[in-house]
């Protein structure tokens, strides 16, 4: 299941970035809303779809592909703009999406762990 999830994550993320038309906007700087809750939606559960990769490993390659999915948006879809604000979304929907997973992970040690 968690797999499934992941993989939904990653079609409806590839179609937000690859589709040859930019999203409406929807208010001002919404595109920049939806790439960093994309890239907090993705990491989360990218970290809950594979709990036995390493934490630096994975948190590694989500920060590695935020800039290179902008990147390549640009490149396959010349219609789409290149945007530093666009990357500096996705990176801090990464980086939100690890002080969350981090911030459960204490949570959870110091409420649910056995004394």
């Amino acid at each position: 299941m968690r797999k499934l999830m992941f993989l939904t994550c990653c079609a409806v993320l590839a179609y937000g970035l690859f589709r040859p038309e930019p999203p409406p906007d929807l208010f001002e700087s919404s595109d920049k809303f939806l790439h960093l809750l994309a890239f907090a939606g993705l990491s989360l559960i990218s970290r809950f779809a594979f709990p036995s990769v390493p934490g630096w490993l994975l948190w590694s390659l989500l920060y590695s592909q935020a800039p290179l999915l902008e990147w390549l948006q640009h490149t396959l879809q010349p219609t789409r703009e290149f945007s530093q604000l666009d990357i500096l979304a996705n990176l801090c929907g990464v980086s939100i999406a690890l002080v969350l997973w981090t911030l459960q992970g204490l949570v959870r040690k110091r409420f649910f762990s056995p004394a």
